[in-house]
């Protein structure tokens, strides 16, 4: 008995990528560079996981054309003396994500960090109710580590989950006057 519990219990977890669940949180910009960023806030597109936690996937300018791909991304990118170097010994406040090259990745890099080649976002828990604080970093070329770009403040606005038979609109980042 114990053993088909155990092979069932196995199957279940081998299939729980098919039971995660796309979502969106969207968040209202609520400090003055995150307003610079994004006036109509962000959102952030993850996959909800069966045992609990998300995977984030993509980061979409909330009533605008612009959206970049990102990824959990390791310090060793950030250079000499990794994320604690680059927040000048402060706490970072969440996870580590890159902002992917692909698509609309190279104008969200220049807006949150200008001159920078690459960027990466400190990204707070996504939970429903709760403010997003963010810390961005960046990289510009030639440069022997990752500094300190901005801090981004969002607070929480709404949630949904996409529907399964769909991906979200392709949109794009526009880029305007600072």
């Amino acid at each position: 008995m114990s053993r088909r519990l155990c092979i069932t219990a196995l199957l279940a977890l081998a299939a729980a990528p098919a039971w995660a669940e796309e979502h969106i949180f969207s968040y209202d910009a609520a400090s003055d560079p995150a307003r610079a960023l994004a006036a109509t806030g962000l959102s952030f597109q993850f996959e909800g996981r069966l045992l609990g936690g998300y995977r984030l996937e993509r980061i979409i300018q909330t009533g605008e054309r612009g959206s970049a791909d990102i990824r959990p991304a390791p310090e060793a990118g950030l250079g000499a003396g990794g994320l604690a170097a680059a927040l000048a010994g402060e706490k970072p406040v969440g996870g580590l994500y890159e902002i992917q090259p692909s698509a609309d990745g190279p104008a969200f890099v220049e807006a949150v960090c200008p001159g920078a080649q690459r960027a990466w976002l400190v990204i707070g828990p996504l939970r429903r109710f709760k403010d997003l604080p963010v810390q961005a970093v960046g990289r510009d070329p030639g440069a022997p580590a990752a500094h300190r770009c901005t801090d981004l403040a969002f607070s929480f606005h709404s949630d949904w989950r996409l529907p399964d038979d769909r991906e979200p609109p392709h949109v794009r980042v526009v880029r305007g006057p600072r």
